[in-house]
């Protein structure tokens, strides 16, 4: 599969590579997201050398260093420090880049700092750049931004490699001859943004890529929710496996949560905080309009949809769900795909903020009942309020007509646009304040290029209200999303 996106991460890297002097590099992000074919494409053509750290003997590792830097007859090191040393005093290479860096600590616990040595010790005199990768988040933290941590303050960049977004996964899918609108959603709702699960479409049949991918006896992402969380969490997988477990289920309050797990919500919370921000593979929500530092609702989900369908439907199964319950799994996430969606159709209006609601409503009867609004994205002038919909029957006015009499509860301050997706169409018509999103007219819109002055690089993690799906469980009442 040939390289896509990363415009703003490659015109980073060539800043950097241009600037006098030696340079620091530290790119991180999750598991298959991409940091070494970034790296690798960044240095074509450049004089560079790589090495893959595994964790073994110290000797091995730096003949693995000898190896990538023989530009001859190999040299012969003992150590790290050696290889280090020639790198920066008697190699022809400008560029080094270390992946997974963190697996040092596995070789010994001192070889970052023997790093910190030969950067002191060299940096004034050269202009090498050297780039260091990894997807260990609690050991790349440990690393270098830890006040006493080895390689703190000296990084002259960090770049944090996030999953590609939503226009970029559309075009894959298109170079790989996926053409129906639906598939392609289907796809997204099931793989996220993860390159590497793109790769494999291209290698797969693609009959029933939900067997293909994690039921087959060859199947290469049957253990992947396994191989994801060990290689993040190390000795501490099981604790933050079982959380994930617990919200994949439906417990996605921190009450419900701790009850499973038979522990406190206070030894709970510095647990799914790592999550949050370490790791970034749990999102907390609270109803729109409501201040997350504040507010005693806050509900907890899985950010990565790969993961997310992992423990819902693979984890501890030997057959593949029944197509009716990929159905389910994707009617549930369509939400996150048609956030990420109007977060991108609205970039040019200057998107400020974006959610979800839940809550009481009182009805025009005077009765008072549960309703929720699947998302809300509020720009500078309008807050626009969606319901989203993957079923079999086409939406009509009386899906408008509940979605507005909900609106009544919201708290806003500027005009309020309506926006209904639907897997099915519509039994009525777009006007001013509606906008209406259908497979195709998706297809359609992710299909065209930027107009011109819109930059390319707005994605919902840019704001703090982020596209997100909870459990079926989501409403105090136990109602699902519907």
């Amino acid at each position: 599969m040939r390289f896509y996106d990363r415009e703003k991460e490659l015109e980073a890297l060539e800043r950097i590579a241009s600037h006098r002097g030696a340079s620091l590099v530290v790119l991180t992000g999750r598991r298959r997201v991409g940091k070494s074919r970034l790296v690798g494409q960044f240095l074509q053509g450049r004089d560079a050398v790589s090495v893959l750290v595994v964790p073994k003997e110290e000797r091995q590792v730096a003949q693995d260093f000898a190896e990538a830097l023989k530009e001859g007859p190999a040299p012969s090191f003992q150590h790290l420090r050696e290889a280090l040393d020639h790198f920066f005093t008697r190699s022809r290479r400008r560029f080094l880049f270390v992946d997974e860096f963190p697996n040092l600590l596995e070789v010994h616990r001192s070889l970052p700092y023997e790093f910190q040595r030969a950067w002191e010790k060299h940096r004034g005199s050269s202009d090498k750049v050297v780039l260091l990768s990894g997807s260990y988040v609690r050991m790349m933290d440990r690393i270098f931004t830890r006040q006493r941590a080895p390689l703190f303050g000296r990084a002259q960049a960090s770049l944090v490699v996030q999953p590609l977004p939503l226009r970029v996964v559309w075009e894959i899918q298109g170079d790989l001859g996926i053409a129906d609108p639906v598939a392609r959603i289907r796809q997204v709702c099931l793989l996220g943004g993860i390159p590497y699960y793109y790769e494999l479409l291209e290698r797969l049949p693609r009959k029933d890529i939900v067997r293909e991918l994690f039921f087959d006896v060859a199947a290469p992402l049957k253990e992947e929710g396994q191989n994801v969380l060990r290689q993040e969490f190390g000795a501490a997988y099981h604790k933050h496996f079982a959380i994930l477990e617990a919200i994949s289920g439906g417990l996605v309050a921190p009450s419900e949560i701790a009850d499973r797990l038979g522990v406190s919500q206070t030894t709970l919370s510095k647990y799914l905080i790592a999550l949050r921000h370490d790791f970034k593979l749990v999102d907390r929500h609270v109803p729109f309009g409501e201040r997350p530092a504040r507010s005693k609702k806050g509900l907890y989900a899985i950010r990565d949809n790969l993961l997310a369908f992992w423990f819902a439907h693979v984890y501890g199964r030997v057959e593949p769900p029944r197509p009716e319950q990929v159905e389910e799994f994707v009617s549930r996430r369509f939400e996150q795909f048609c956030m990420e969606f109007l977060h991108d159709h609205l970039r040019a209006s200057g998107v400020v903020s974006s959610g979800r609601w839940w809550g009481k409503v009182r009805l025009s009867s005077g009765k008072v009942e549960p309703r929720e609004v699947d998302l809300l994205v509020e720009t500078e002038k309008a807050l626009f309020v969606g319901e989203c919909k993957w079923s079999r029957s086409p939406m009509g006015p009386r899906d408008l007509r509940r979605l507005q009499e909900t609106s009544e509860a919201l708290p806003h301050r500027k005009p309020l646009r309506f926006v209904l997706f639907s897997k099915s169409g519509f039994e009525l018509r777009e006007a001013p304040e509606l906008l209406l999103f259908d497979p195709p007219r998706i297809s359609q819109e992710l299909g065209r290029r930027w107009p011109p002055g819109v930059t390319a690089d707005l994605r919902p993690d840019d704001h703090p209200g982020k596209p997100f799906l909870l459990a079926r469980r989501d409403l105090p009442d136990g109602r699902g999303s519907g």
